[in-house]
Parts: C-alpha cells; sequence; structure tokens
C-alpha cells in the first residue's frame, strides 16, 4: 500500500515539475513591451543612425499602447515625456557597438497643438460640369463625406470650413457630414449657389492659392477639365492655359514654400458632359475621373497625409505628390547575399550588419546579378510607382531585373532572416555583364511626372463615350504645376539615391 502512495507521489511530482516547466517555457516566449520597443528603437537606429518623426510617432504610439509598463515615460494626461524617451534611445544607442550618437527628432513644444489648429478649406467645384456627380448616390459622394468624416475626427471640427466655388467662393454650413452631403443635388441648395454656367480652372485655382495661407490647408475638389475658348487651335490653347498654370503656382512660391497632392478619384456621373467644343453629351451612370488637390504649406502636408487615409477613399485610383522641398531621402538599403543571385561575390566588409560593398565579383555565363532590399515606406509616391523599373535610373551598365514588394516566398532562407529583422519594404533586383568594366552601382528613383496623369490625358474628348477614363488637357495642367516646381528647385530630379560599392 506505502509502495503504491509513493508512487503517486512521484508521479505526482513529475506532473508538477511538467506543467512548471511548460509555465517557464511559455513565459520565455513572451516578449515584455519595453523589450518590444527596444527592437524597435535598435532596428531603427541601425538603418541611418536617425530617429525621424515617423519613426518617433510610431514609438510614442507603441509607448502610449502599453502605458502600463511605461510609467516613466507616459504622464498622468497620457501625454509622453519626450525627455525620457530621448534618454531611453539614448541609452540603447550607447549600447551599440559604434556608440555613435543618434540624430533623434525632437518635437517642438506646441506642436501638436499647431497640427490641431490648422484651419482646413474644402473647395467643391459646382460648375455645371461637376453635376453628374452629385446627382443620385454615387462614389464621389462617398469619397467627400469619408474625407470630411476623418478631417472632423482627425482634426480640430471647429477648422474644418467647407465652400462651393466658381467665379467666386461660397461658404457652406455643414454641422453633419451625412447630412451636408445628402443634400448635394444639382438643383437644390447648398449645392445650387453662384454663377454655375462658367468653370475656368485657372481663375478657379488662382483664387484657391490666394486663399491659402501657411497655417492652413486647401482641398480642391473638381473635374479640372480646362475650358477653351472656340476656334482656337487646341494644343497651342492647352500650352497657353499650361502656362498660366505654371504661373499662378509661381507667383504663390513668392509667399512661401508649399507642396501639392493630386488624387485621381473615380465616380459614377449622371448628366451632361461639355467637350472642347462646349457640345453636350448625356452620360448615364458611366464612370467618369475626378480630382482632389491638397495644397498647404509642407510640415502641414505631410501631417495630413499621414493622418487622413486618402488610399482608403471610396474611387482612389493614384496620386502625385510635388514638393519643392532640396530634402533628399535616404532609405534604409542593404545587398542580399543569396536571393535572385547570379554569378558570385562577397562581402567587403564582413563586420557590418549592412551590406553596401562586394568584391570578388565573378560572373556566371557573362552575367553578375544581385538583389537590393530597400525602405521604400517615406517615399511619396504611390505603390505603381515604386514598382515601375522606367522611373529608376542605375548606373551606366546595369539594368533592373525586377522591383517586388517584400515576400518571404520570394527571398532565400538566409537572406530573409536579416530582412526581417529591418524595415525594408521592397527588393530590387539589378544585373550587369562582363562587357562592362567592374564599376559601382548608383541608384535613383526619378522624380518625373507619374505615367498614370499621361494615359488619363486626352486632347481631343468629342467621342467621350469612347474614352471615359480620360480627363480633357489633364497632362497640360499637371506639367504647368510641375513645371512650377521645377523652376523653384531644378535639382529636385530624384527622391532617393543609393550606392553600392563594388570591387575586384
Amino acid at each position: 500500500m506505502n509502495r503504491i502512495i509513493t508512487q503517486e507521489k512521484k508521479l505526482n511530482t513529475l506532473k508538477m515539475m511538467f506543467l512548471f516547466g511548460i509555465l517557464l517555457l511559455l513565459n520565455s516566449c513572451v516578449t515584455e513591451p519595453i523589450d518590444e520597443l527596444s527592437k524597435k528603437i535598435n532596428i531603427a537606429l541601425r538603418n541611418d543612425n536617425i530617429i525621424d518623426e515617423s519613426e518617433w510617432n510610431s514609438f510614442t504610439e507603441y509607448t502610449i499602447q502599453n502605458k502600463q509598463d511605461f510609467a516613466n515615460i507616459i504622464r498622468e494626461n497620457n501625454t509622453i515625456n519626450s525627455e525620457e524617451l530621448n534618454n531611453l534611445i539614448l541609452s540603447i544607442a550607447n549600447k551599440r557597438r559604434d556608440k555613435q550618437k543618434p540624430v533623434i527628432f525632437n518635437p517642438t513644444k506646441g506642436t501638436d497643438t499647431e497640427l490641431e489648429k490648422a484651419e482646413i478649406k474644402v473647395f467643391i467645384e459646382n460648375s455645371g460640369s461637376m453635376d453628374g456627380y452629385v446627382r443620385n448616390t454615387t462614389e464621389f459622394e462617398a469619397a467627400l463625406s469619408d474625407l470630411l468624416v476623418q478631417i472632423q475626427y482627425k482634426y480640430d471640427k471647429e477648422n474644418l470650413n467647407v465652400n462651393f466655388i466658381n467665379t467666386k467662393i461660397y461658404p457652406s454650413e455643414i454641422d453633419e457630414v451625412n447630412k451636408f452631403v445628402e443634400k448635394l443635388e444639382p438643383s437644390k441648395a447648398p449645392y445650387k449657389v453662384g454663377n454655375k454656367s462658367v468653370s475656368k480652372l485657372n481663375e478657379i485655382l488662382e483664387i484657391i492659392l490666394d486663399s491659402t495661407k501657411q497655417e492652413n490647408i486647401s482641398i480642391l475638389i473638381s473635374d479640372c477639365i480646362y475650358s477653351l475658348d472656340k476656334g482656337k487651335d487646341t494644343e497651342g490653347a492647352l500650352e497657353f492655359q499650361k502656362s498660366l498654370t505654371k504661373g499662378a503656382f509661381l507667383e504663390k512660391s513668392k509667399e512661401f514654400d508649399f507642396s501639392t497632392i493630386v488624387l485621381k478619384m473615380n465616380s459614377k456621373f449622371n448628366g451632361n458632359y461639355y467637350d472642347k467644343n462646349n457640345k453636350n453629351t448625356y452620360l448615364d451612370k458611366k464612370s467618369r475621373p475626378y480630382y482632389i488637390w491638397i495644397i498647404g504649406e509642407e510640415k502641414l502636408i505631410s501631417s495630413f497625409s499621414k493622418r487622413i487615409n486618402l488610399h482608403s477613399l471610396k474611387g482612389f485610383e493614384n496620386s502625385y505628390f510635388l514638393s519643392n522641398s532640396t530634402k533628399n531621402i535616404q532609405p534604409f538599403y542593404t545587398v542580399l547575399k543569396e536571393t535572385n543571385k547570379k554569378g558570385n561575390f562577397k562581402q567587403t566588409d564582413r563586420n557590418k550588419t549592412d551590406v553596401k560593398s562586394i568584391n570578388d565579383i565573378e560572373y556566371d555565363n557573362g552575367k553578375l546579378q544581385f538583389s537590393i532590399a530597400l525602405d521604400l515606406n517615406n517615399i511619396p509616391v504611390d505603390q505603381a510607382y515604386l514598382t515601375n523599373t522606367e522611373n529608376y535610373l542605375p548606373s551606366s551598365g546595369f539594368s533592373i531585373e525586377s522591383i517586388e514588394e517584400v515576400d518571404r516566398n520570394k527571398i532565400s532562407k538566409r537572406d530573409f532572416l536579416t530582412v526581417e529583422k529591418t524595415t525594408a519594404t521592397h527588393i530590387i533586383t539589378v544585373s550587369t555583364t562582363n562587357e562592362y568594366s567592374i564599376q559601382n552601382l548608383q541608384l535613383e528613383l526619378s522624380n518625373i511626372i507619374p505615367t498614370w496623369v499621361e494615359e488619363s490625358n486626352s486632347i481631343d474628348d468629342r467621342d467621350i463615350v469612347n474614352q471615359l477614363d480620360k480627363t480633357f488637357g489633364l497632362l497640360y495642367l499637371i506639367k504647368g504645376v510641375s513645371e512650377a516646381y521645377i523652376t523653384q528647385n531644378p535639382d529636385n530630379t530624384s527622391y532617393f539615391k543609393i550606392k553600392v560599392t563594388i570591387k575586384k
């Protein structure tokens, strides 16, 4: 009997030890918030030894989400103690091998308050050519509703001003967004106001630019169609309109530096379309493009684009960001050792984690090919722009084979262990042949008008039924704005440049 009891005790003891071991294992797998934040900081420092505004904001957001674990960083009013967070970053940087002091973004006192108080002015063109977008329920109304709701949520509601515009600005009252949008019908107030028979795009742009001050953001919603005088040469008239657009933006740049975002949107259109000869064609629930322009001081536009999810707006298709800033973004990048590799090479500096120099080059059937992992998250262009090889300029002798988003199924297992510890978003594969002498690779992303603009352009819209996805004169309009920015800053020709040193 005693023997049986003893065996049961041993068995129970073994069970308890097993359960204790399981608990220890589970606890070892749980990552503490302070460890996770430290990891995020380490990755950011590893990229360029810089903590920029976006990275700082991600740290503060994570800290607030786990405030019970960061009592020393979170104040009682749920705000961040910037000094304590700064000290944490410095302490982590000091543990790194080179112990080089990082550059840390320092939010100036009151910055968030200033952004909250930024006045947002929305201008809805309500000339006759726009009637088709507000007749019945359309994607136009859904996008407008979403945009206004997001602005009211992210900014001070009192600082949102909605206006209609044709030959002048007509302020409108807005309390509840849904009720405001539901009232938008061509024959009813508040939409039916002003001279709806006249639509001169450059005059509208001049009025909006003139009303845009440093402390506010202006948003124009329009079909963006140039109106031409009858009987004039179309291309000559469009060139003239382009020069007027360019002049308007250059004139505004004398007051302060500002950025512009152009969104191409799509919506059902129920109404008359007026072509370049002012002849109308009735379109019954046909999809047509329209555009949202966001104009303002660069810091306000940068904040706005992060706060407002523009790509989620109903009918969003493409975007184009224009700025006269000379700041060149330097993304994180590293050469991958195995992915898409042809030929052979070695890492020049074995002690460095990020590979930016290779040597001992061997060609495979006359070809050398390798991939580079990059963080393109902060480049202000669409995904389609980032993955279009025609937008990149490699050194002479190099070709771009492909550009893809990071996908663990397309990266070698060894390389993925490296990539997953970084902020890399894309993989660019390049190649060269032994016809060229061994030379360094320089790769830059050109700052040019995206292809969607030309694809959306028409210079003869008389047969509108067969070109519903195009906008008359759009290319000239965008060129006018682009040329204005280029005139202000001729050196702003690329979004970034990276270099891979290649030695024999």
